[in-house]
């Protein structure tokens, strides 16, 4: 009786592997997990196998897995080069914009040198602000 019992319990908390269709409206997903949430069920019709591959289609298809690997590895360093080229170039627009900043301001300086005392400290304020942003992105 007590290898019934053990048996039994073994067999309840064994899984089945099987494979799973489900449909949604004209799309299919074969699964071998539950369908997802609003997707149905559906009989597969058929039995299913996987073969083993010959052992000339897997050294090609890891052949091709590392070609693909190696593919995406260079994408990355593409992509690390163009952000950072993108990020070098931004720092001199903004270098440029500061320069030019700059240019304004000593020119509308110039020709306002009559000011009075509050329009010289915000001259002053905003010609040290610019010089310091200047500064900061070693312009």
């Amino acid at each position: 009786m007590r290898h019934w019992l053990v048996l039994l319990a073994l067999s309840l908390s064994i899984g089945v592997a099987h494979a799973g269709k489900c449909v949604d409206g004209g799309k299919t997903l074969y699964t071998d997990t539950t369908c997802p949430p609003g997707w149905r069920a559906a009989e597969v019709g058929g039995n299913l196998s996987r073969i083993s591959p010959e052992p000339a289609t897997e050294a090609a298809n890891q052949q091709f897995l590392k070609k693909r690997a190696a593919e995406e590895r260079a994408y990355q360093a593409r992509l690390a080069r163009e952000q950072n080229e993108q990020a070098r170039t931004a720092g001199l627009d903004q270098c440029a914009t500061l320069a030019r900043q700059m240019r304004d301001l000593e020119a509308d300086y110039a020709a306002r040198r009559s000011a009075r005392l509050p329009e010289v400290e915000h001259y002053r304020g905003r010609y040290f602000f610019l010089r310091n942003q200047m500064e900061r992105r070693r312009c």
